[in-house]
């Protein structure tokens, strides 16, 4: 069965295309005609395109490029600081990650890690590839480690107070927590970064989240249960009972689980204050 079902108004979309639609206007908050520019031409890619968007819509100021007078080939010096002797000749693996970003005076649990990973376009969880991570900092300004290491309270600052940063930054990390190979994300996993990113932002409901989870769901996460969880906190956020939430909406399906759990928990010791 789809994972999520929709009110019916885009015709000529399948449902899969219908899902990627509200995903990509609810992280972006654009017009569905543009949405379906970028997800067309991005084969309807979700993360891929909401990437490409808000890319596009920071090109179009006209500030000074960061990048002018950056030095390419200090970049690559720092690169090759941290990658380890038996590293393949692109990639900072595990250790060498660890110790990049402690250099860089960050913790390696908070969530501006997943901010600068975000930003060097890591591949996955303790790994960093030389392109990205050479054209990420070239685009930031940044050519030598004390320069990175001054940009960090900016990342810190953007991902806690921007909510556009915030959004491209949750998105992104399903794909850079999914373990390589896999279809979907382990349910621990999921809980874990739940927790790290949206927990301050909405404990109540993410607790129940984590609750419904580990009780009734026990199941890995799919992306586009990912994605609309954002939005839906939203909603639960204005609406602590749910008593708007829509069943016929363009929600995945778990979620209609998890809003008859809230209910069923209304009655009894629930507080949604």
């Amino acid at each position: 069965p789809p994972a999520a079902r929709h009110s019916g108004k885009q015709s000529g979309l399948t449902s899969s295309q219908r899902s990627a639609l509200a995903q990509f206007t609810s992280f972006t908050q654009c017009p569905e005609k543009i949405a379906a520019k970028f997800l067309k031409s991005h084969s309807w890619n979700v993360e891929v395109a909401v990437d490409s968007y808000f890319s596009s819509n920071n090109a179009a100021g006209s500030a000074p490029s960061p990048s002018a007078g950056v030095s390419i080939s200090s970049i690559h010096k720092v690169f090759d600081k941290y990658r380890e002797r038996n590293d393949p000749q692109d990639v900072i693996n595990v250790n060498g990650t660890m110790a990049y970003i402690q250099g860089l005076g960050m913790d390696l649990e908070e969530p501006a890690v997943l901010a600068l990973c975000e930003a060097l376009k890591a591949p996955t969880m303790g790994e960093f590839s030389r392109n990205e991570f050479v054209e990420g900092w070239k685009n930031m300004g940044c050519d030598t480690i004390e320069k990175m290491r001054a940009k960090i309270p900016e990342l810190r600052n953007n991902i806690s107070n921007d909510e556009a940063t915030f959004k491209r930054v949750y998105l992104f990390t399903y794909t850079f927590a999914r373990p390589p190979g896999q279809k979907s994300l382990p349910l621990d996993t999921a809980i874990e970064y739940w927790k790290l990113l949206l927990e301050r932002k909405w404990k109540t409901h993410i607790n129940l989240w984590i609750e419904f989870l580990e009780k009734e769901y026990k199941r890995s996460i799919a992306k586009d249960t990912w994605n609309m969880l954002y939005d839906f906190m939203g909603l639960c956020n204005n609406d602590p009972e749910l008593k708007s939430y829509d069943e016929e909406g363009a929600w995945p399906s778990i979620l209609d689980s998890f809003v008859a759990f809230v209910r069923r928990k209304a009655g009894g010791d629930m507080d949604t204050s």
